[in-house]
């Protein structure tokens, strides 16, 4: 990276950007625990006092990723229910739709790099909890029953199914089960 592109004074959202991009990228090499002011500033080739404006907390780094991977969610998700004349139910076949679709890319395996990290980070998990309740109360009665949380839950079940690649199921049998939880937010 130029370290005179992270030196400019007069685009600190674009120095943010950039931090950000390589966070994202030593967590999605190195994994989240990796992830420190020091590592960023070396990969920058900043000090790590220079860091300090964009990010003056150790897990800075960590939870502007969260926030951004988060916008990122939500924009996706977001337009996926724009795109979805039936109201019932919306905000959870997007949800469902959304993580279905992911694929081993950045985003994905950054998401589940942070998501692992949950457990051990009290602050990513308030963040992830405050992010699905801003949903939830956006949402119809629908969203918040019993049955398309359960489609929620599955539906983060094969996203972490499909990126720790674990006991394979064929194409036919994930877009079977995909279907059937669609079925299920289109119900009453």
């Amino acid at each position: 990276m130029n370290t005179q592109t992270l030196h400019r004074k007069k685009a600190p959202t674009r120095l943010q950007r950039q931090l950000l991009e390589l966070a994202a990228m030593i967590a999605g090499r190195d994994g989240i625990a990796s992830l420190s002011l020091n590592a960023l500033a070396h990969e920058a080739g900043v000090s790590k006092g220079g860091l300090i404006h964009q990010f003056p907390y150790k897990q800075s780094p960590i939870f502007a990723l969260f926030a951004r991977l988060l916008a990122v969610m939500d924009n996706a998700i977001f337009a996926l229910m724009s795109g979805n004349p039936l109201s019932c139910g919306r905000f959870t076949r997007a949800y469902l739709n959304y993580f279905s679709a992911l694929t081993d890319n950045d985003e994905s395996r950054q998401l589940m790099v942070l998501s692992l990290a949950m457990p051990d980070e009290p602050v990513l998990r308030r963040c992830w909890r405050d992010w699905m309740l801003a949903h939830l109360a956006k949402g119809d009665a629908l969203n918040n029953d019993r049955r398309k949380m359960q489609v929620r839950y599955a539906a983060d079940g094969i996203w972490l199914f499909t990126m720790t690649k674990g006991p394979i199921i064929s194409a036919e049998h994930r877009q079977a089960l995909i279907s059937g939880l669609l079925a299920v937010t289109l119900s009453a």
